[in-house]
């Protein structure tokens, strides 16, 4: 989510809105069995394609650093204990 051209009221409506979903998702997994003591939240970046050749991809690769790449998805992942991910 872009945040830059939004107003401050905006922003703070998009969060409260992502937050209550997270609390929705945690509390259907509660109920669903899932112990939440042992929860661990990481955020994650989705970026365009290594072929990409759309600006910020081209100064990614030349200056030799992934994390300058195009965004397409930003996001978090739920990683509980005893799942194939958990670290």
């Amino acid at each position: 989510m872009m945040f830059k051209h939004r107003s401050p009221s905006q922003q703070e409506k998009i969060l409260t809105l992502a937050l209550r979903q997270i609390e929705i998702m945690l509390k259907n997994m509660q109920s669903d069995g899932k112990d939440l003591s042992r929860l661990k939240l990481k955020k994650f970046q989705k970026t365009h394609h290594i072929d990409c050749s759309c600006k910020l991809c081209k100064t990614a690769k030349t200056k030799n650093d992934p994390r300058l790449r195009g965004l397409l998805e930003d996001g978090f992942k739920v990683y509980l204990p005893g799942s194939s991910k958990d670290s």
